[in-house]
Parts: C-alpha cells; sequence; structure tokens
C-alpha cells in the first residue's frame, strides 16, 4: 500500500514536470493526490507504526504470548484489507475521488462531485477509522490488564508502551469525531440534509472543524512511534535501559498528546475567525513546541553523554532529527496567525508537513525496519548498503522538497496542476529527487531481502527437485506395479 501511494506521487511529479505533459485533466490530477494521501496516512504509515509494531512490541515487552483481544485484532486487520478494497473501487468509478484527502465540502458534495467515487472514500474512511478504535481497544487492554506480574509504576514503562498508549487514547478521542463529520457528508450527499451547506441553512465550516479536531491529532498518532523508535535506538546506542531524561521524555509524549487535541483550528487561520481565536490557536501552538525541544535536546544529550557504539543506523536517526528538526521550524513560521494568511494553501505548507511527516515518520519507518525486524524475521543486511540508502533517501528527499519553501514563498498554490513556466528548474529538480527516492526505496529491499530472497529461493527449489525426484520414484513405483499386475 505505501509503494503504491509512493507511486501515485510519482505520476504526480512528472505531470508537474511541464504543464499538462502527463496528465491533462485537472479532476484526474487531484484523484491522484487525494489518493496518495489517503495511501500513505491510513494505510502504510498508521498501519505500520501502531498496528504492526505494536502487535510486535508491547507482548515483547511484558513477555506475553499475544495480545489481550486476539479475535479483535484480527477483526481490525481484515477491516483495514477491505477499506483498501473500498478505496481500489472508488479509484475505479468514473475520475475517482477529486476532493482531496480531507473531503472538504462543498467539494465534496454531490453537486461537486456527483459519481459514487466519493461515496467509497468515505465508506473506506469508515472502516479504516473503526479499525484503528478496535485495534487502540486492544493495545490499551492489553498494557493495563495483561501484566498481572509487573508492579510498574507508569514512568517505568517502556517508551515504546507510553508512546502506543497516548496514541491509542488520542486515535479513540478523535476517530468518532471524524466519523461524525463523513457520517453527515454522507447524508448530505445521499439524503438531502444540509449539515453543511451554507446556502441551505448548513454550515461548511463546521466540517473543518470537525475534520481538524481529528486532523492534528493524527499527526501526532503518525510521528510519536517514530519518536519512541528513535529514543529505545539511542539507548540501545549508549548500552543503557532509557536515554537521557527518561522521564523529562515521557512526559513531553504525554504532553504533545494533550496539546495536540486542542490547536485543530491553526489549520483554519483563513476561514475569518476573530482575532482573539486566532490568538489562542497560535499561542497554543508555539507551546507544542516545548515538549519536542525537550525531546530533541534529550536525543541530543544521549549522543554526548556516554560512549557511542556505532552502527549505520546511527546516522539514519541523526537525519530524523535534523529533518524533523528543520520541518519544525517551518512549522514555527506556519503558527503566526498573520503570516500563515499568505502561506496558508501554497507549497509552503506542503514543504512544512512533508519535512514532518514524509521524512518524519517514514524515516522512523526505515529506523525501525532496520533496527526490529533483524530480531523479528531473522533478517541480515549490509552495513554498507544501509548506509547508502540513507546518503540517497537523504540527498533525493532534500532535492525534492526544500525547493518548495520557494515555490511557497512565491505564491505558487497546492493543488494546481498548470503553473507558470518560471517554476519549471524547481519542478526539474523535485523530479530528480523523487527518482533518488525511488532508487533508495528499490535498494531498501533488494539490500534487506536479497540474501533471504536467494536462501529461501535455494530452499524451495531444493525442495521442489526433492518433490520432483519424490513424485518420479512414486509413479516409477506404480508403474512398475501395473506391469507386474499386468504380467
Amino acid at each position: 500500500m505505501g509503494f503504491i501511494g509512493f507511486f501515485y506521487s510519482v505520476i504526480m511529479r512528472l505531470s508537474l514536470s511541464w504543464s499538462y505533459s502527463f496528465i491533462t485533466n485537472g479532476v484526474v490530477y487531484l484523484h491522484y493526490v487525494t489518493l496518495h494521501a489517503v495511501y500513505m496516512i491510513f494505510f502504510f504509515v498508521m498501519p505500520f507504526s501502531i498496528g504492526g509494531l505494536s502487535n510486535l512490541l508491547i507482548p515483547l515487552c511484558f513477555s506475553l504470548a499475544d495480545m489481550c483481544l486476539p479475535r479483535i485484532n484480527n477483526l481490525s486487520f481484515w477491516m483495514l484489507v477491505f477499506s483498501f478494497c473500498l478505496t481500489v473501487i472508488s479509484s475505479s468509478i468514473y475520475l475517482g475521488a477529486s476532493s482531496g484527502w480531507t473531503l472538504y465540502p462543498p467539494y465534496s458534495s454531490y453537486p461537486g462531485s456527483s459519481w459514487l467515487s466519493t461515496d467509497f472514500i468515505i465508506f473506506s474512511l469508515h472502516l479504516a477509522g473503526a479499525s484503528s478504535i478496535l485495534s487502540s481497544i486492544n493495545f490499551i487492554v492489553t498494557v493495563f490488564v495483561l501484566p498481572i506480574n509487573y508492579n510498574f509504576w507508569f514512568f517505568q514503562y517502556p517508551l515504546f508502551i507510553v508512546a502506543q498508549l497516548t496514541v491509542s487514547f488520542l486515535l479513540l478521542i478523535s476517530l468518532p469525531v471524524l466519523a461524525a463529520a463523513i457520517t453527515m457528508l454522507l447524508f448530505d450527499r445521499n439524503f438531502s440534509t444540509y449539515f453543511f451547506s451554507n446556502v441551505n441553512g448548513g454550515d461548511a465550516l463546521l466540517y473543518q472543524h470537525l475534520f481538524w479536531f481529528f486532523g492534528h491529532p493524527e499527526v501526532y498518532v503518525l510521528i510519536l512511534p517514530a519518536f519512541a523508535v528513535v529514543s529505545h535506538f539511542l539507548s540501545f546506542s549508549i548500552n543503557r535501559a532509557v536515554p537521557f531524561s527518561y522521564p523529562g521524555l515521557s512526559i513531553a509524549i504525554i504532553g504533545i498528546g494533550i496539546l495536540g487535541c486542542v490547536v485543530w483550528a491553526h489549520h483554519m487561520f483563513t476561514s475569518g475567525m476573530d482575532i482573539d481565536t486566532r490568538f489562542y490557536f497560535a499561542s497554543a501552538t508555539l507551546i507544542i513546541a516545548v515538549p519536542t525541544g525537550i525531546k530533541i535536546f534529550s536525543w541530543l544529550f544521549t549522543l554526548l553523554s556516554d560512549f557511542i557504539i556505532y552502527s549505520p543506523l546511527l546516522i539514519w536517526v541523526l537525519g530524523f532529527i535534523f529533518l524533523f528538526t528543520f520541518g519544525g521550524l517551518s512549522g514555527i513560521v506556519l503558527w503566526n496567525c498573520h503570516l500563515n494568511l499568505f502561506f496558508h494553501d501554497w507549497y509552503y505548507v506542503i514543504a512544512h508537513f512533508h519535512y514532518v511527516l514524509s521524512l518524519g515518520a517514514v524515516v522512523g519507518v526505515f529506523i525501525s525496519l532496520f533496527f526490529f525486524f533483524p530480531t523479528f524475521y531473522n533478517l541480515s543486511y549490509s552495513y554498507l548498503n544501509q548506509t547508502s540508502i540513507f546518503i540517497v533517501f537523504f540527498i533525493g528527499s532534500n532535492v525534492l522538497f526544500f525547493p518548495f519553501h520557494f515555490l511557497g514563498l512565491w505564491g505558487l498554490p497546492r493543488h494546481y496542476l498548470l503553473f507558470d513556466l518560471n517554476f519549471f528548474c524547481f519542478s526539474i529538480s523535485s523530479l530528480f529527487g523523487l527518482i533518488l527516492i525511488l532508487i533508495s526505496s528499490i535498494e531498501v529491499c533488494s539490500s534487506v531481502f536479497y540474501r533471504e530472497g536467494l536462501l529461501y529461493f535455494s530452499y524451495y527449489m531444493d525442495l521442489f527437485f526433492k518433490l520432483d525426484i519424490f513424485v518420479e520414484n512414486n509413479v516409477q513405483c506404480f508403474y512398475n506395479l501395473y506391469l507386474i499386475s499386468t504380467e
């Protein structure tokens, strides 16, 4: 699913290399934008960082055989599979859903997109949200019910457990609000209600408030597991049980989760809210920088506090700290409600959240892949290849996303298929960066699984030839029996 979402971005960048070069229909382009975001958020980062890692690491942390509610776990998995199938059906109906992953009305209302693909995307998000709610219940019950032999105080839990508990509570708080919003949108589309129609007495801003009450905690849902993985690796690198200032890191993770629920309207500074409300949301947004800074400085002091056991993953962690900090600095620019009036819906915002998420959460996925999976699945990988993968990925991601800052400062809007040819050089550089990321992704698959693939291939080929010899011997035996019986 992650590769599908990534190839949607490849198609978008190919189309943006020259105006109308690849895609000539703006609705089709917006459909690719929509599915790229939906796949990368709901079907790649969330299932990997939350569902996948939690199912592997939570029982390991408490020496358990399995999660507390394995059948609910299984149900949440299959709901995600059927949710993915609904997105595939959605993309095959007419021109596909083209209202963006936020599904803002009136773009997603019946006059804006009258075909059924938007309804299938709404059903898909319903199933994905229900899957996340069930898995969150499973994680919370597993942590608080099953480990009866452990008399842990809360601040003695591993940081991964603290992060996943925070993420689970955030999902339980925010996902029902998203479900209510898209259910009302579904009723507006199919049953002639007017929840979000300003013409008929509704309020389109109500949808934005409901969606971003889910959408901003969702940002921290995606990044908190990466924080925990980085903290665990740094404590492993200095050969200690915990990183520097473990209580501070725990409180920072919980503080980010609490503050993330009260800053949703900083996505809506251009919607016409009054100055006092804008001042509150701007101030609350800036306060989130405090626990985030605590984590960054705790990681840096961990690196400086003791002898470091070098491994190539250390370069990945340093790259994660740099990229996430850089993305956070552009977020500090966007917290200003007056500057945000100019930067909103421009490429500067794309640069910000791709540095934080695409280069924060996805690098966290790579770190957990290289750090945990050799233990889980008995994989092996080359240190040289791992270092070269980081170099190619780091250069490619910066070449891809750094020019977006300039495009945003110069006023290029998001979601536009046609653009001024003065931006051509930046479009070509972004395409070159995407090609480097594609090379690094292929190198990940080849370097991590090449040796195991050869081993498994030789094993199964050996098994196949043994089976072939077994079948041949049995056929010869039956043929001999047949000859004896005829004689």
